[in-house]
């Protein structure tokens, strides 16, 4: 079971890479309350649960990418707000962008720029 905090903003991070949740759990310390999903299925039915702040997607994951998964995100809920996350090509990460993601921040990122990417886009 997952509480969710509602006085602080919610992150849910979606990557396939189990060092890179971790990473970011570990930037975002306890200023933000974090959910983890493992692949684009797994992202798009905690963000239909629990409605997060944010969403971090990365865009290269095993049975459905990142691209996939925001397109059914923003089907469901047109102002969500998912940031992309990736180490990959420009052009997939613009594919995002066309999809309804906000905006992108390529791997590897440093934690001040983490924080600062999210803090753009959490609603005050």
């Amino acid at each position: 079971m997952v509480i969710i905090v509602k006085d602080k903003p919610n992150v849910l991070i979606v990557d396939d890479e189990p060092s890179i949740r971790e990473s970011i759990k570990l930037i975002l310390g306890n200023k933000f309350e974090v959910l983890e999903a493992t692949n684009g299925f797994e992202g798009i039915e905690l963000y239909k649960k629990y409605k997060p702040d944010i969403v971090l997607m990365d865009l290269m994951m095993p049975l459905m990418n990142g691209v996939e998964a925001t397109k059914k995100i923003i089907e469901f809920d047109p102002n969500a707000v998912i940031l992309i996350i990736t180490a990959y090509s420009e052009k997939k990460g613009e594919e995002a962008i066309k999809a309804g993601a906000k905006a992108i921040l390529p791997k590897p990122f440093r934690r001040k720029e983490l924080i600062e990417f999210i803090n753009k886009f959490i609603k005050k």
